[in-house]
Parts: C-alpha cells; structure tokens; sequence
C-alpha cells in the first residue's frame, strides 16, 4: 500500500479564531500569560527538565528522582497608600526533595522594576514557607530565584542586585542571577540538556516578520515584493529552527535525558509560541499550523487512527449487511404473500 502523506490546514473560520485571540490559547488574554503557561505546563507536566536549568543558574545537581512540589504563588499584602489587601502573584515556586525553595520568574523584556518585585516575593515566600523548628532563632530563608529574559540580551545584566540597609546600619545585597534565553543555540541547548528553553526561542524570529497590514500598505510593487521575501525567509528560519528541534529531541530520547512524552509536551508548547509570534501573518500563520501539527502526533497515533478506520469500517459494513438482510427479509415476505396468493387463486 503507498504511504499517505496527511496534510492540515486549518479552516478560514480556525484561522480567524487564532487571529481573534491574538495567537494566544482560549483560556489567556496576554501574551505574559502565555509564556507563565509554558513554563508552568512544563514544571507540572515533566518536573524532571527543571534540573538542567537549576544546574545552570546554580550549578546543583539534583537526581532524576527528585520530588518536585508546586507551591502556592499568591501572597496576600496591605497596600501602605490604601491600607487594602490586595493580591500579588509570582510565577513559578517549587520545592525540591522537601527542602529547596525556587521562585523563577519569566520576563519578556528588561525593566529596572523587576528586582524590587523579585525582592517583595521572595519575602513573602521565605515568611510562607519558613522552617517549622524549635529554634529559638528563627531563620528567614529566602528561595534560590532566577528571572527568565525572554526577549534580547545587549541591556540585562548577568545579575539583578539591590542594596538593603538594616536599622542596625549595615547593608547587604540582594543578588538575583538572570537568564538570557536569547543567548542560547539550539547546540547549547542540546550540550547543556535545557530543552525547557525550546519553546521560548521563536521570539528571537518576531521582529523579522511583516504583519498583513504592513503589506497591505506597502504603496509599491517593490515594497510588497519585500515584505513577500521576508515571509518566505521567516517561513525557511521557522522550519529549519522546527527540523533542527525534532532532531535534537530525539538525540536526547536516544541518550535517556527525554522521553516521548517529554519531546511532545515541548513540541505542543512550541506550536503555541510559534503561533503566537506569526498570528499577525496569515500565510504564516497557516504554514506553522501545517508544521507543527504532524509533530505532535504520538508514534501510536497512527496505530489508533488505523484502529479507528477499521473500526468505522466495520460498522459501516455491518450497517451495510443489516440493510441487506432488511431486505432479503422484505423479499421473502414478499415472496411468501406471492406464494400465498397463487395457492389461493393459482396463476391469473
């Protein structure tokens, strides 16, 4: 039997709905939201790809049978203007083998604020999760945080840092190590195991790509031939960038560090990045949906769409024969009351 090659396309009304939304999933609203929900979806989903970027930022190895336990990311505070309570939300705290508190933070650009920000969580999360201990000298112990750039690398520096000066007159440092997402290859992700960066990467292709309403303004041939070439080129750097991941993955599947599980879990994420950064241009739009979505299919998937064909099959065959036989029963009554009537009345 030949091979069927599948291809997808996504309905106009598909299409709208993703440009509706801003190539951002149903139950978000921002694009922050969004890279919140990759980030977490992979911490719940697969605990384990956590390691490596621990190892990176902290340089601590943990086994791959560590627990990893979610906490609570909502602290309650007073407003000192207002004097309400209000709510503050980090992004991401874990515990790691009952004893080791993370608080990451994903960022899209740089911005002086954030250390102030980083500082208050953290003083909410070493008070909420502090030691339950006898000792009559209590310890507050901050979480190991780290804040995510997911956008450019040039301005953020290698640390957040502010100074902190107690009543007693001395001060310390507040001292935040940061990530440069954008500064990782593909090759380094693969060298160092972060396949939890993979799905942060295709921001680095956004600002190369022309939304439809730049080309449709574009007042001349030449300038619409432009913007043309620059989506055929976003298209190759997509679909290399998307070859170049599976490969990766997969090497990393051979070697044990992922599973088949762990490689769609981040496929999935990466579709819903990919979208987001190419929503503005439907063409593209449309081709990132044709190529993302055959990856996501699991090596059983097939096997279970054959299943299901089959099975469709059989009952459209056995809806078949039921007619027939429907039939054949018609025609032998038919054929009795015929009977019947020439037995009575013989052949007219």
């Amino acid at each position: 039997m030949a091979n069927t090659r599948h291809t997808y396309h996504l309905h106009s009304k598909e299409i709208e709905e993703i440009i509706r939304n801003n190539g951002l999933p149903e139950e978000i609203s921002t694009e922050t939201q969004l890279w919140d929900l990759i980030i977490k979806k992979a911490t719940y989903s697969s605990p384990k790809l956590l390691f490596p970027l621990i190892y990176e930022i902290y340089g601590k190895k943990y086994p791959e049978d560590s627990s990893v336990v979610p906490l609570s990311t909502e602290y309650s505070v007073e407003r000192s203007d207002t004097k309400e309570i209000s709510t503050i939300k980090a992004d991401l705290t874990f515990c790691v083998n009952e004893s080791d508190i993370y608080h990451f933070e994903c960022e899209i650009t740089y911005n002086g604020l954030i250390t102030i920000r980083m500082f208050e969580y953290d003083v909410h999360a070493s008070l909420n999760y502090r030691p339950d201990t006898k000792n009559p000298q209590l310890l507050l112990k901050f979480p190991n945080s780290a804040v995510l750039f997911l956008q450019g690398t040039k301005k953020i520096p290698d640390h957040l840092s502010c100074l902190i000066r107690f009543q007693d007159g001395s001060t310390h440092e507040y001292r935040v190590p940061t990530v440069k997402v954008q500064s990782y290859t593909l090759e380094e992700i693969k060298e160092k195991h972060l396949c939890m960066l993979i799905p942060f990467l295709p921001i680095r292709f956004r600002r190369h790509i022309p939304s439809d309403r730049k080309m449709q303004s574009a007042k001349s041939p030449d300038k619409r031939h432009d913007l043309e070439k620059k989506v055929q080129k976003s298209k190759e750097e997509l679909t290399s960038f998307l070859q170049e991941t599976i490969l990766i993955l997969d090497q990393e599947i051979a070697e044990g560090f992922l599973t088949e599980t762990d490689k769609k879990l981040i496929l999935m994420l990466l579709q819903k990045s990919m979208l987001r950064i190419s929503y503005r241009n439907r063409n593209l739009c449309q081709e990132v949906y044709n190529m993302t979505e055959p990856v996501l299919k699991l090596p059983t998937d097939e096997l279970f769409e054959v299943i299901h064909e089959r099975d469709a099959l059989k009952r459209a065959c056995s809806k078949k024969d039921s007619e027939i036989a429907e039939q054949n029963a018609k025609l032998a009554d038919q054929d009795a009351k015929l009977a019947e009537y020439k037995r009575r009345y013989g052949d007219l």
